[in-house]
């Protein structure tokens, strides 16, 4: 009898969803019937906040992704507070629309759908009573990927099932990834592939891939291949519009975006180079096409890349001359590589996802409780850990442009230009009257005031615009303690120039604090472009952007011949510099 299967999937890259949309095309054909959501829908803004934020570590500040995606690695008592935290914001509209499609089975693709459906089938009150499996379609097992009131765990290797067995106890089925058919059966050889698409005959094309999103160090791959006239690099940006035009400057290779031509393109090409090991990797494998990691994004990425070296489908490149032999052997016997990756597609999760819906996988959950001590533990390590992530947040929140109070609202033809001010710097009459008539305003940090206060009062008495800098230390131990920098350097500022000081342009890393006092108090954050007319990248100037000279490394003559030659590029570029305070 044909059954109702909920599908839970998220727009976090490509991955999720091509899986997510593979299983309904089996189950379907299977004869049941199958609705796909995305998690993130559960609760639109944190939907929002999460997917801007996973977006901005990747591309920004992959530090921070490491670091959050190894402390949940090793800190396993922080797992049920931080569930807890995601059933408190999703659980509601996830039970909400299975009720309403009335499933007899929840499958997703998505981590964090799967803990928050796995606490859902454990609660002694209110208990979930559908059925709940999930896929994994990475390699990687992260804690926050598994639970143990799920169901059953379906993974693309015996490897990743041995690690949900070390997590939760529980055995986990491998049928192998979820891929399209296309990459299975094409009829296309690789000549005629190569022709349709413009590739040589004769070329060893290398297909190198980023992801849906284009993130990575993708444009280092490409141009480390272009080095080497025996290669042919085929650079498919994702989405990544920005980076698409960067590499077509170079006017060699073949660079494209979003394609729906990407099994036709692994039919033409010799190897694939990955740094994530997602969705993309196990199509290649599905092509018989050999992959090679090179430049692993962090996180996922990293570990990824270290289970599928470990499982002998892939190859890991670790330097340009290693990825650069690596094709070449590859290319001349690869045929045992792409063979043992292969033979990763021994079932299907269809039929795994039926043995559930039919009974043929017993229930075997029950509620399980804690010691309060050990709450207590979890308790206390799980306050930690959100103090730290949210600070990280904080901080990922207010850098590339992101900020509290955006200024693109701006009129067409004004900008803002602002200087990072020390205290040899100031005192000088030329400077101050510069700075005064140009409307420039003077970013100001804590040491500096500490340093010359009498020198900050004399600036502001001589009518140019002061800025809070916050405290001028780049100390990544800012993101983990509650200090607060930037009211400290405020009250310093306002003592020195007697004026209400409510722009803060951060010279250091947010943390949560800062975050919190700055709306509290009704402060605009900005974040400044630095620009230098003596660098040798070519500077844009736009409408409604703030910039900064950082001009703690000028003397005084040289800042005041870089306000002139920045006043000369800004009227060519038909802008106005705009007194700072318009933007509060």
């Amino acid at each position: 009898m044909p059954k109702r299967v909920l599908v839970i999937s998220a727009r976090m890259g490509a991955g999720h969803d091509g899986a997510a949309r593979e299983l309904c095309i089996r189950l379907e054909n299977r004869g049941h019937q199958t609705e796909m959501v995305d998690f993130l829908d559960a609760s639109p803004r944190m939907g929002r906040f999460l997917k801007r934020t996973y977006e901005l570590q990747l591309s920004k500040a992959p530090w921070t992704y490491e670091l959050l995606y190894r402390m949940w690695t090793w800190t396993r008592v922080l797992t049920p507070p931080l569930v807890f935290l995601l059933a408190l914001i999703f659980e509601k509209r996830l039970r909400k629309w299975a009720d309403e499609f009335q499933a007899d089975v929840i499958v997703t693709t998505y981590p964090f759908a799967s803990v928050v459906l796995g606490r859902a089938r454990l609660k002694k009150r209110r208990r979930l009573q559908i059925p709940v499996s999930t896929f994994l379609t990475d390699f990687a097992v992260h804690p926050l990927w598994v639970h143990r009131g799920v169901d059953s765990h379906i993974c693309v290797h015996p490897r990743a099932a041995q690690a949900v067995y070390n997590l939760t106890g529980e055995f986990a089925t491998a049928p192998g990834p979820l891929v399209s058919r296309a990459f299975i059966d094409g009829n296309e050889s690789r000549s005629e592939a190569r022709a349709r698409l413009g590739i040589p005959q004769d070329a060893t094309a290398v297909l190198i891939v980023a992801g849906s999103w284009g993130v990575g160090e993708l444009e280092d791959t490409f141009n480390t291949l272009l080095t080497e006239d025996e290669f042919l690099p085929v650079a498919v940006c994702g989405r990544n519009a920005e980076l698409a035009k960067r590499l077509r400057n170079r006017g060699q290779g073949i660079v494209l975006e979003w394609t729906e031509e990407m099994a036709a393109y692994m039919r033409a090409c010799d190897v694939v180079i990955q740094n994530a090991g997602g969705l993309t990797c196990m199509e290649a494998f599905a092509s018989r096409l050999p992959v090679i990691s090179y430049n692993p994004i962090p996180g996922h990425g990293r570990q990824n890349v270290f289970e599928m070296t470990a499982a002998g489908v892939a190859k890991w490149a670790r330097g340009p001359e290693s990825l650069r032999q690596a094709i070449r052997q590859v290319v001349l016997n690869g045929e045992e590589l792409s063979n043992e990756a292969n033979r990763l597609f021994v079932g299907d999760a269809a039929e795994d996802i039926e043995r559930l819906i039919y009974g043929d996988v017993p229930s075997r959950i029950s509620p399980i409780t804690r010691q309060g001590s050990r709450r207590f533990v979890g308790a206390i390590a799980a306050t930690v850990m959100l103090f730290v992530s949210v600070n990280l947040f904080s901080n990922i929140a207010t850098s590339n442009g992101l900020n509290i109070a955006p200024v693109s609202y701006a009129s067409g033809r004004f900008s803002y230009l602002a200087v990072l001010v020390k205290p040899y710097e100031i005192g000088d009459p030329s400077v101050d009257e510069t700075l005064a008539r140009d409307n420039i305003a003077a970013i100001v940090t804590g040491k500096t005031v500490l340093a010359a206060p009498k020198l900050i009062t004399s600036l502001a008495n001589n009518g140019v615009a002061i800025i809070n800098g916050g405290w001028d230390s780049s100390s990544d131990l800012h993101l983990i303690t509650p200090d607060n920098a930037a009211a400290h350097t405020m009250s310093l500022l306002q003592k020195a120039t007697n004026q209400k000081i409510n722009i803060y342009a951060p010279q250091m890393v947010v943390n949560s604090v800062d975050l919190a006092w700055a709306t509290i108090h009704h402060q605009t954050i900005i974040r400044p472009t630095t620009i230098s007319l003596n660098s040798s990248v070519k500077q844009q100037f736009k409408a409604g952007q703030v910039y900064e000279i950082d001009g703690t490394s000028m003397t005084r003559q040289q800042l005041i011949a870089e306000i002139a030659s920045l006043r000369l590029a800004f009227a060519r570029s038909n802008l106005e510099i705009s007194p700072i305070w318009s933007l509060r």
